[in-house]
């Protein structure tokens, strides 16, 4: 089933003329300098999908960008990545500072190891909220999107070996960064309950069927094999810890996750329906009546949307 109602834009040409900037200077590469482009860029955008990948890192400003329904928290030195096909869209001021670079597949030819497609980088795989970023690192990444950006923007015969072998550096910090966030949240989650775990591996589950990444919605008792505890002990734990069964919790998760989509996009209801994986829209209806007081179709009506 596809989503006709929002917009996928073809090609990063496209998305260039959408928002109101120049066409790109590379079929399949671009880099933007975010102050350069606040004074043309449309500051508001109604939802649409790419069909590339996205870096960017904002040094100062204030906005916001939505993936998936999901809200980018952009202060500064902010480092984030958006996939294909995510739902996406923005409402910043024109204060942006920092750059952005889209990225074709074709591009991505001076390969890392153990990284043979921009798929393959975990921050690429599965929506993660932006990495904030130490001075020090931020002021050389941004230094390296400068210098990226003077090669693009001053033609020569020998800029494209150069922007590639330099995306490749900036590719191996983003590594760096994403890891160390990941041990962070690691360490982190070591000391969080059971209940903090569990809202994590639902909050989890629920972005990738956003994203496509799963097909179908998982069970309590998935859940409590992520978790290596009895479904039992999980059901226990979770009434005492969040004052609701598990299976409660995840249904309020997902009714949440539908409203965001409800307020964001202009899906159709049973187009969310199928995205967050229900075969039954009239089940999914009740559910989401039975949660929240009111049917998808009256949600969308009291906010006007």
């Amino acid at each position: 089933m596809s989503l006709p109602s929002i917009p996928l834009f073809s090609s990063i040409d496209e998305y260039n003329l959408k928002i109101g900037i120049t066409a790109p200077r590379y079929q399949d590469f671009d880099i933007r300098d975010f102050e350069d482009n606040m004074k043309t860029v449309r500051l508001k955008m109604p939802p649409f999908r790419i069909p590339f990948f996205q870096v960017a890192l904002v040094e100062s400003g204030s906005g916001e960008v939505v993936a998936d329904g999901n809200k980018y928290n952009l202060d500064r030195f902010t480092l984030f990545f958006n996939q294909p096909s995510q739902i996406l869209y923005w409402n910043v001021s024109n204060d942006w500072k920092g750059f952005y670079l889209n990225i074709d597949e074709s591009f991505y030819t001076v390969r890392l190891d153990g990284y043979t497609r921009l798929h393959d980088f975990p921050f690429f795989k599965k929506y993660r909220s932006g990495i904030h970023l130490q001075r020090e690192e931020a002021e050389m990444m941004l230094e390296m999107m400068s210098k990226i950006n003077d090669e693009y923007t001053n033609p020569t015969p020998y800029n494209l070996p150069i922007i590639k072998s330099l995306l490749s550096t900036v590719f191996s910090y983003c590594i760096r960064f994403y890891d160390r966030a990941y041990q962070d949240e690691v360490s982190k989650g070591n000391s969080e309950s059971i209940g903090e775990k569990f809202k994590n591996v639902v909050n989890n589950h629920l972005n990738e069927l956003v994203l496509n990444l799963a097909t179908e919605s998982k069970s309590v008792s998935s859940f409590s094999d992520e978790l290596a505890i009895t479904t039992s002990h999980l059901s226990e734990t979770i009434k005492k810890e969040l004052g609701q069964t598990p299976t409660d919790y995840i249904n309020a998760q997902i009714v949440k996750e539908a409203q965001k989509l409800l307020r964001s996009t202009d899906l159709q209801i049973k187009e969310i329906a199928y995205l967050l994986k229900f075969k039954d829209t009239s089940y999914f209806g009740r559910m989401f009546r039975k949660v929240s007081g009111l049917t998808p179709a009256q949600y969308r009506n009291q906010i006007g949307k």
